[in-house]
């Protein structure tokens, strides 16, 4: 593993910022941080101790781009890390005589904070792969749309295992503490959102009305009016008010940027999914969303879950519903899309177990470009026009195809490069020299 580690060091090459655009440097794998002379840098070897313990070699710095390039040809490191942070004196040994002066804002989305232990052994690693890149792209979403930094300003890294890196290198987030980056965290993660505060009943005007008179709403393009079918469309009105009063409320969704705009697409996503699959299955799962039982019957319960899959079928329906107007369903209370709304916001789904990683402002990260030793993928770094169509088992294979033979420690399994190969415990295969890797570094096989 060190001599593979060691020539794939020797030409990958170690690219800076001034030489991305450089032709003649496309080659060049190694990605160096801007200001790396300011960063810590840490390293695991391929030692006596490896893969029993993992004994991280830190404190250190680089003055040159050549001096780094240097130690990864000489020593092949099995895992690569700089710090997030950029000190005075990144090498002092104390932290506190290092000298702290900032930080990235850094976001790790791994796929084992997305499924539970249990659950996991459920999941094949191309499962887990998928799942972690849509929420990757969820996050990228926030940090452009929600947190408004350029796209330049966000770097995105496939970790070369089961998740992505999102590195955000903008000035003005490096003097961010760990209680403002934590926010940002609760942010995305939707920690403790207050559907209330997005949901506004608007009183609506008696105007030509005289009191006592029952108003109505049309069900499809929102007219008031006194009569049964609207008389601007001709369609089927509700009732807006009781006698009594001459005026309404209009339940809506306020304030349509930020969490306002999410909670929107996420309910116009899912009425949208639901309209498109089957009545049984549609039916069932809007029973979970709306909390009601299958026993329910011809209850409230079923009427509510029928009255919402005939509004997803209906366009027009829809698309007011997507301009925040919410009233286009009798009999449902603001309690009832509060329930609603909360189930289906476009969330990122982060575990607490991922948060520190983002409080965190001293933090070491892997060095794009570099390999990791549980998987001997390569550490990718992306465009974010990249990721849709980025395929890690593809994409960020190191290796080539030259046959090695191998005995299995245990099962495992694996695709790559299109082709899915698997060892069972005691087993003597030949399988490509990239697969052989990959279950060398999961410590599943050794070589004969």
């Amino acid at each position: 593993m060190r001599r593979k580690f060691g020539e794939y060091y020797e030409r990958a090459g170690v690219r800076g910022k001034e030489k991305e655009k450089d032709k003649e440097k496309e080659k060049d794998k190694v990605k160096v941080p801007r200001d790396f002379w300011r960063r810590e840098w840490g390293f695991v070897l391929f030692d006596s101790h490896f893969p029993a313990r993992l004994v991280m070699r830190r404190h250190k710095a680089f003055a040159t781009r050549e001096e780094l390039a240097n130690y990864l040809r000489r020593n092949a490191p099995a895992h690569a890390y700089y710090s997030t942070a950029l000190y005075k004196n990144p090498a002092a040994a104390k932290m506190s005589d290092k000298g702290w002066l900032g930080a990235d804002l850094i976001f790790d989305l791994d796929a084992d904070h997305l499924v539970s232990e249990a659950e996991l052994p459920k999941f094949s690693y191309e499962d887990l792969l998928r799942l972690v890149k849509r929420e990757t792209e969820k996050l990228l979403d926030f940090l452009v749309s929600d947190f408004g930094f350029r796209e330049e300003e966000v770097e995105l890294v496939f970790s070369g295992s089961r998740g992505y890196h999102l590195h955000v290198r903008s000035d003005e987030v490096r003097g961010l503490g760990s209680r403002e980056r934590r926010e940002i965290v609760d942010y995305v993660g939707a920690t403790g959102l207050e559907i209330d505060r997005f949901l506004e009943n608007r009183t609506v005007s008696g105007g030509e009305f005289r009191s006592g008179e029952e108003l109505r709403r049309c069900r499809y393009c929102n007219k008031i009016t006194r009569r049964l079918a609207c008389p601007v469309c001709g369609r089927e009105t509700a009732i807006l008010t009781s006698k009594g009063r001459g005026r309404g409320g209009s339940l809506r969704i306020s304030n349509l940027d930020g969490w306002g705009k999410r909670l929107l697409r996420g309910l116009t996503e899912f009425l949208h999914e639901i309209a498109g699959q089957g009545e049984e299955e549609s039916l069932k799962e809007l029973k979970s969303v709306l909390g009601v039982g299958e026993g329910d019957g011809v209850g409230e319960g079923e009427k509510r879950v029928r009255e919402m899959l005939k509004i997803a079928k209906d366009e027009a329906a829809v698309e007011r519903i997507g301009r925040g107007l919410l009233d286009q369903i009798p009999g449902f209370s603001k309690s009832v899309w509060r329930e609603i709304l909360s189930k289906v916001a476009v969330r990122l789904e982060k575990s607490e177990s991922d948060a520190p990683v983002t409080a965190d402002t001293k933090r070491l990260i892997r060095l794009p470009g570099s390999l990791h030793g549980k998987s001997s993928l390569v550490v990718e770094p992306l465009g974010i026009a990249e990721l849709k169509d980025f395929e890690p088992l593809e994409d960020a294979v190191a290796f080539g195809g030259s046959p090695v033979e191998v005995r299995a420690l245990r099962k495992a399994a694996v695709k790559m490069k299109g082709e899915r190969y698997e060892v069972k415990e005691g087993e003597v295969a030949v399988v490509p020299e990239c697969a052989a890797l990959y279950f060398f570094c999961r410590g599943a096989a050794e070589i004969l």
